[in-house]
């Protein structure tokens, strides 16, 4: 709004109104239009800004931080699940890696010592061919050390997969769980406030957005828990309607 001919009309509102307006203008970063609400918001006997009116920009402010204080647990371990999983393929790698030199350094000790311990010198049979030695004196032994490897090397990936399988099932259930919460908070801030929770957070919290977003883009085909929903929608009207009436 500006202060033309409907400047005499600020004074009108009511303290919802007023709350609304001045919530929407500090989302678009008006801060005239925030000193304008300021200015014209009428004084009562108490010389304070009214009171309808005050007690939601406190209260709204006050649910922002209540709903961040239950969505940081979750979304930071929803965090940490996303960095292991990018982590997981190379830290297999290099383990897999690890096993087979392991193996191979062991396997290769044991065949020489007894090589050696039979009065015999040089390289053991085979081993020169499993160090990529001439492919026309290849032995058995070369395919039976390779069928070994490959054995290791898929219990390490069976491993690996007994791993993610616990922890993508953890991850649906800390998703379900912040977007019901984030759902809740929505309706609240629908029913309540008349505008939409990102402009809400913006608004008091902004640094809560970029986490926010990624819960948005997990959120995929996540079903919510109604339940859940119904006691967190309850909650927050409870606390609103406290806040906004003190006993």
């Amino acid at each position: 709004m500006k202060k033309d001919g409907l400047g005499k009309f600020y004074s009108d509102f009511t303290g919802e109104e007023r709350f609304r307006l001045h919530l929407e203008a500090r989302y678009r970063g008006d801060e005239a239009e925030v000193k304008r609400l300021l200015e014209s918001c009428p004084r009562e006997t108490y010389s304070m800004n009214e009171a309808d009116y005050t007690d939601r920009c406190k209260a709204s402010k006050e649910i922002v931080h209540t709903i961040y204080g239950l969505l940081a647990p979750p979304l930071a371990k929803l965090a940490m699940i996303e960095s292991f999983r990018e982590d997981l393929p190379h830290v297999l790698k290099i383990y897999i890696n690890d096993v087979v030199f392991a193996y191979r350094d062991g396997h290769e000790a044991g065949a020489r010592g007894a090589w050696e311990a039979a009065g015999m010198t040089g390289d053991p049979p085979g081993w020169k061919e499993l160090k990529g030695g001439d492919e026309e004196n290849k032995d058995p032994e070369k395919e039976r050390e390779t069928q070994n490897l490959r054995r290791i090397t898929k219990r390490l990936q069976k491993a690996s997969a007994a791993i993610v399988g616990p922890l993508e099932e953890l991850e649906r259930e800390l998703v379900e769980e912040a977007l019901t919460m984030w759902t809740a908070f929505a309706h609240f801030c629908s029913e309540e406030c008349g505008m939409e929770p990102e402009k809400l957070v913006k608004v008091w919290f902004e640094p809560m957005l970029p986490a926010i977003e990624i819960l948005q883009g997990l959120s995929g085909s996540t079903e919510l828990n109604l339940e859940m929903l119904e006691e967190y929608e309850a909650a927050l009207k409870k606390r609103w309607s406290k806040l906004i009436r003190p006993d």
